[in-house]
């Protein structure tokens, strides 16, 4: 990868960096972005964290992987057309253009046919990856939620009609499973609050689409944990009421 990578381009890749999943050009363009950024080192060093508990979730391909591979194929190719029949006569010329012709073309078709395979193989390879990374957090968030040392708190809407889960870990790792909030509009975002001592402190930014997400904040002094709607970006204060609001599970 000759030129050098934007900070989006390179957010999008951090989870394949983090599971070593990026061909050599690649992994070189995102190392020398990191030089620069330490948000995506961070990012980065979260990737791994979540990674790390890879090793025991197993199991087979996620739901609908092929079909998505499947569903980025282009569209079949028309419909072959025969060559008219060519008199004895004049065969010879013509089969010597017709093979000049056959040649180029198949020339063509494997120059296409070339391309469409290395196109189609970085879609897998970056299908692989997101859905490696969402194994892992599915699977490190299970493990958090059943851990006895782990703070659960079960949030829920005023009208019980949408859920979620959070488990904070001893070490700080926390995991939000909110697959259940409703998906918002591209300028707003959800934001994670933790209610500590009487306070109200930001946890997070989720985005308009979270489904499992990975933090971390100290556990000292923790009573629960709230989720908002604010426009995106997240707020230092919110104004909002709670989407989803619980309190610490004791056990």
């Amino acid at each position: 990868m000759e030129r050098e990578l934007t900070h989006a381009d390179a957010a999008e890749l951090l989870g394949a960096y983090a599971l070593d999943a990026l061909d050599a050009d690649e992994r070189e363009a995102v190392e020398q972005h990191l030089e620069s950024c330490p948000r995506c080192r961070a990012e980065v060093a979260d990737h791994r964290t979540v990674a790390s508990f890879m090793g025991s979730a197993g199991g087979p391909a996620p739901d609908g992987l092929w079909d998505r591979i499947a569903g980025s194929l282009e569209e079949a190719p028309p419909e072959l057309r025969l060559a008219p029949v060519v008199p004895l006569r004049e065969r010879r010329s013509v089969s010597v253009r017709v093979g000049a012709a056959a040649a180029a073309l198949a020339a063509g078709v494997i120059g296409v046919l070339g391309a469409e395979v290395v196109h189609l193989n970085h879609q897998v390879d970056h299908v692989a990856a997101s859905d490696r990374t969402n194994a892992a957090l599915m699977s490190a968030a299970t493990h958090a939620l059943a851990n006895p040392d782990a703070q659960r708190v079960s949030m829920r809407s005023p009208d019980g009609s949408v859920t979620a889960q959070v488990a904070v870990l001893p070490d700080g790792t926390g995991f939000l499973v909110a697959d259940r909030l409703p998906a918002l509009a591209s300028d707003r975002t959800y934001q994670l609050w933790a209610l500590a001592d009487g306070q109200t402190i930001s946890a997070g930014v989720l985005g308009a689409r979270p489904q499992i997400v990975a933090f971390r904040y100290a556990p000292a002094g923790l009573s629960g944990f709230a989720v908002t709607a604010e426009h995106a970006g997240g707020v230092s204060v919110s104004q909002n009421a709670p989407v989803v609001v619980g309190t610490v599970q004791r056990m």
